[in-house]
């Protein structure tokens, strides 16, 4: 019937395709997508179901116009309005779908199928889970926010494999001293401030002078500073350690970093080199940067402090992200055992001792009454 739409299957050349598609009218304009089946039944079922949705309000706009560039650029701008951070990280990933997908792909044709070929091929080249999982949430947050905009109506169901890469590693104290003693001067005082805050090595770097309150003894980071955007602060006052660093780096105050080389921000690359650089002539080879912020939360969890307190001054604002870390390494677990069994006197089992040798006629001799069998 007229407006209730129809179900047709295109025609490439001489042959007809074997998918139906739907043709339905929308906002007074002519709207076509594919039903991605063979099956004519399903088509119309689909096409019912739009219809539904077109009176609901629920269809919005020319989905069938839709392309992954749309996508891409709806989203790396609402990252640039949103102060987002990670715009490098997201473009790269990007290049990566792009690639892949084309940068001229209808939005209905990224399909499951479709990403999760995606998915086998960035694997067998070579890239990490974590890594593409940060790809395929970079495509679910770009088919969410055409949705929030009204540019689609629906998407595919995207799901992220779960990445069991607890991350483990820590020092102890003599493997901080070893470690401080190879670095040179301007990363030195970055990492002993690092392993005593346990906070991210872009905090570290990017910690300016305004953001020490010396009267109230406090560090105070700004929301935009830190990369869970949560303002957070962490007391310095009854750190005896901490407060003579900060002392120490205020003694040589050049410029706006408390932590800087020459005047000027030390870079990421330089800290890399230099941790690389110490963590071979030290003995640590393979130790990261991050190994610090774990070892920092385990210090504080011993200490006493709890793990909500912890969340709060290192930055975790998920309690899942903070299991993530691992926290608890194997002095842990020996020091729990060893309260378990505090004040017991554990000796090694001592061997059976042999039955009294018994013989036959001696028991067949002695009268079943005199013995009790009801408790055994």
């Amino acid at each position: 019937m007229r407006g209730q739409g129809r179900v047709f299957r295109p025609r490439v050349g001489r042959r007809t395709t074997s998918k139906w598609w739907l043709d339905y009218g929308l906002n007074g304009e002519r709207h076509r997508e594919p039903a991605h089946t063979a099956s004519k039944a399903e088509a119309l079922r689909l096409l019912r179901k739009r219809m539904a949705e077109r009176e609901s309000g629920k269809v919005v706009g020319r989905p069938d116009r839709v392309t992954f560039a749309q996508m891409r650029e709806l989203t790396e701008r609402q990252y640039a309005l949103d102060g987002r951070r990670s715009m490098v990280r997201l473009k790269g990933a990007f290049a990566h779908l792009e690639r892949a997908l084309g940068r001229d792909a209808r939005a209905s044709e990224i399909r499951v199928e479709r990403l999760d070929a995606y998915t086998a091929a960035r694997l067998a080249a070579g890239a990490s889970r974590s890594t593409v999982n940060y790809e395929l949430a970079v495509m679910r947050r770009a088919f969410r926010l055409a949705i929030e905009k009204g540019l689609l109506a629906s998407m595919p169901v995207i799901r992220l494999p779960q990445v069991r890469n607890r991350r483990t590693g820590f020092f102890d104290e003599g493997d901080i001293a070893a470690l401080l003693l190879e670095l040179p001067g301007d990363t030195r005082s970055l990492v002993q401030f690092l392993g005593l805050t346990g906070w991210r090595r872009s905090e570290g770097l990017g910690l300016t002078w305004d953001s020490v309150d010396w009267e109230g003894e406090v560090i105070r980071l700004a929301a935009s500073d830190t990369k869970g955007g949560d303002a957070r602060l962490f007391p310095f006052g009854s750190a005896p350690e901490l407060k003579t660093l900060l002392e120490a780096r205020w003694a040589n105050q050049d410029g706006l970093f408390v932590f800087h080389r020459g005047g000027s921000r030390i870079g990421e690359g330089a800290l890399t080199g230099a941790w690389k650089g110490a963590c071979k002539r030290a003995g640590l080879l393979g130790r990261l940067v991050h190994d610090l912020r774990r070892t920092a939360a385990r210090d504080l969890r011993r200490a006493g402090v709890s793990e909500g307190e912890i969340m709060r001054l290192c930055g975790w604002r998920t309690r899942s992200m903070f299991d993530r870390y691992n926290i608890i390494d194997e002095e842990d677990l020996a020091r729990a055992v060893a309260k378990r069994f505090n004040g017991k006197t554990t000796t090694k089992p001592e061997a059976s001792t042999p039955a009294v040798e018994q013989t036959t006629p001696e028991l067949s001799s002695t009268p079943a009454a005199q013995y009790d069998f009801s408790t055994r």
